[in-house]
């Protein structure tokens, strides 16, 4: 059922298997989703949140791709994948295009520089 929506097989290596265990295993990750105020995602959406003005939580489809919950058909999150490891939805970015404005930098030498994309590594391998 997991691999015609996701792609994926199961596996500890993409984010599903790794959210499930924080949730069963670190009690505050457990508070955090029980207050709304998780926020998971990987290395790009925690850089994005951190850079931007705006904090965005967003990350790119291909980066979604790995986390074993993003159904291929939509692009978008799959209710049925989450309920599948009990994972709640709303902690997880926003899946966005590789190539759009994801916000402004906040601070620093480049302060007011847009962020207008993002791609996982190995896939940005394929582009140049």
């Amino acid at each position: 059922f997991l691999r015609p929506k996701c792609g994926l097989p199961v596996s500890t290596y993409f984010s599903a298997v790794k959210l499930r265990w924080l949730l069963d295993n670190v009690p505050e990750a457990r508070a955090a989703v029980a207050a709304g105020t998780a926020r998971a995602g990987t290395m790009d959406s925690w850089l994005l949140s951190h850079l931007t003005k705006e904090g965005v939580h967003a990350t790119d489809v291909t980066n979604a791709s790995r986390y074993m919950l993003m159904d291929l058909s939509t692009l978008r999150w799959d209710a049925e994948l989450c309920r599948a490891f009990d994972l709640d939805a709303n902690m997880l970015p926003e899946i966005r295009s590789n190539s759009e404005r994801f916000g402004e930098i906040a601070s620093g030498p480049l302060a007011g520089v847009p962020i207008l994309g993002c791609i996982g590594d190995q896939q940005a391998a394929t582009v140049g």
